[in-house]
């Protein structure tokens, strides 16, 4: 199954305790010659569990020939494989409490899982599969989802929209709100609560395909869930038309069903949901019929197919009103090109010994430098680059430097200020947004550098003719940990130059040629060396940048020349 968590995971301990008499029973059916009077006794041990089993076993929808009236029968009639997926649903059902969720109706949840039951239930004699093994899947495959809502309450608002959805909708909402989904949730659930491994299986691969290895009978059962889970949806999302065509597309595809059939057994669906809830002690609310659905459907297909001359008008007016949206936005992104352009030094402020450049790949950029006089001879200068691109990017960045030239007038060692820096973007950082940072101090009389590195591309100290010296970073990004250490280098210039870049430049190649990366910047830095200062940095841009390019990202350049060997320059 792919990777979704990025930065969220379900903890076997986060999740809802199982009881234990009913993984006792399920465990000991899988067991290997398990002698009948260990599980009834088993199964004795818990009374509430032991009428439920023979209040179910002996209902019309999972009825016997016969009628078993005690423990031992029902264990000898049953058998293990169906005794242990009736204790599994029965334990799933009674898992979480109707009031563990605060505000869901977790009848509502049940509902809709009793669909997928049944539908996997009839898919069985197609699949060829034993039907309560497909029940228990059915039952089981969403259990996800409910235990995502038990450990992130606060999203319990958006479960409508969630059950409206289509199951392949429904799991990028979820990837949205939780940062996990319902099939890998089940599948650590199945793991923690040591699930049969059929069942495990149904409840982790019925979105997608199980490993290579998986057995064929669990590779079908996989399948049931997953065309179970679309008829399901027919009932339930938004979409029916969607979900129908799919279901009939599905059926086609693995059991070589007929349209006509699948729209069969989705008939028998509804009538089949209100038989499940009653065997297993469950409320659910009157049942539409296919037919209705069917109504709504085309109904729904009727309101979409307007007169050409009609769709043609509501397009004229779409696309004015995305001109009109489109030309104000133009408006708001020069605005803010022009407030995060006057961040950085311009003409008027250049200074002698040092220069910059910043290049946008969007209307506003995530890259910055600055630099300003904090003495006589000694400057102030930093360089950055926030990660991601666009206007969040872009906010991050004219806060980061803004409390660099307030700060950094007071504060004139480079790692105590992106320490007061890190602290106060720290506080207030968006989720999974940093700062890579360069700051530092040079006195120009002398040539001495003092700078700090916190999590930035090494600084590069070239001479006359070849690297002298690099200064990679010695801390994290800005905004990981608010108590981070930044600690400082010293080192003179000796004539040479220091060169500060984000990996725009790194990144940056013409035409369809290799990409720059740290040889060949060290070799184009050596080519412009004799450029005069000022003209240096569009030397070097035009010289690794396609004049008719598109920049993939945000270039930024600071260079700082050391004093002449006989005097200041």
């Amino acid at each position: 199954m792919e990777e979704t968590v990025a930065e969220y995971s379900v903890r076997p301990t986060d999740l809802p305790a199982p009881p234990k008499d009913a993984i006792r029973i399920v465990q000991a059916c899988s067991r290997p010659g398990v002698d009948s009077r260990e599980l009834a006794r088993l199964v004795a041990n818990d009374p509430v569990l032991t009428a439920e089993l023979l209040r179910i076993s002996n209902s019309a929808y999972f009825g016997l020939v016969s009628q078993v009236k005690s423990v031992s029968r029902a264990v000898t009639v049953l058998g293990n494989r169906a005794l242990r997926n009736l204790v599994l649903c029965i334990s799933m059902r009674d898992a979480l409490r109707s009031d563990a969720i605060p505000g869901f109706n977790i009848d509502v949840y049940w509902e809709d899982a009793l669909r997928r039951a049944v539908s996997a239930r009839m898919l069985a004699e197609l699949a060829r599969l034993d039907p309560e093994e497909c029940f228990t899947a059915g039952l089981l495959q969403d259990f996800g989802l409910l235990v995502l809502l038990y450990l992130n309450p606060d999203q319990v608002s958006h479960w409508e929209r969630l059950a409206a959805s289509t199951p392949d909708e429904r799991r990028d909402i979820e990837i949205d709100l939780f940062h996990a989904t319902h099939d890998e949730v089940g599948l650590t659930l199945a793991t923690s609560w040591d699930l049969p491994p059929d069942l495990a299986m149904a409840m982790g691969y019925h979105h997608d395909a199980p490993p290579e290895d998986t057995e064929q009978a669990m590779r079908q059962l996989c399948t049931v869930a997953t065309c179970a889970d679309w008829m399901a949806s027919v009932y339930r999302s938004a979409d029916k038309r969607t979900a129908i065509q799919q279901v009939r597309s599905l059926l086609a595809e693995h059991f070589d069903a007929s349209a006509e059939h699948s729209d069969y057994l989705l008939q028998q669906v509804a009538e089949s949901v209100a038989e499940a809830a009653t065997a297993m002690g469950m409320r659910v609310g009157e049942q539409v019929t296919f037919d209705q659905v069917l109504r709504e459907a085309n109904l729904r297909l009727a309101e979409e197919n307007l007169s050409y001359q009609e769709l043609t008008w509501r397009l004229e007016q779409a696309l004015g009103e995305r001109d009109r949206y489109a030309a104000e936005l133009h408006r708001e992104l020069e605005l803010a090109r022009e407030v995060q352009q006057s961040l950085l030094p311009n003409a008027a402020q250049q200074l002698p010994g040092i220069t910059g450049m910043n290049l946008s790949a969007k209307a506003v950029s995530g890259d910055f430098f600055d630099y300003f006089r904090i003495g006589e001879n000694r400057l102030a200068f930093c360089l950055a680059d926030v990660s991601g691109k666009g206007m969040n990017a872009a906010l991050l960045m004219a806060k980061t430097a803004s409390l660099f030239r307030c700060l950094g007038k007071g504060v004139h060692d480079p790692g105590k200020l992106l320490a007061m820096i890190n602290r106060e973007i720290s506080e207030t950082s968006v989720r999974g947004m940093f700062v890579t940072m360069l700051a530092g101090v040079v006195d120009q009389a002398s040539g001495q550098v003092t700078l700090a590195n916190a999590g930035h591309l090494p600084a590069l100290h070239m001479g006359c003719a070849a690297l002298v010296g690099e200064y990679p970073a010695k801390a994290p990004p800005l905004g990981i940990s608010p108590d981070s250490l930044f600690p400082n280098d010293s080192f003179e210039l000796l004539g040479g130059c220091l060169y500060l870049y984000t990996d725009g430049l790194l990144e940056a190649r013409v035409g369809d040629g290799p990409r720059l990366e740290h040889d060949g910047l060290v070799r184009v830095l050596r080519e412009q060396a004799a450029v005069p200062l000022q003209d240096r940095p569009r030397a070097i841009t035009e010289a690794v940048i396609d004049p008719d390019g598109v920049l993939e990202d945000d270039l930024t350049l600071v260079i700082i020349e050391g004093r002449k060997l006989n005097g200041l320059q």
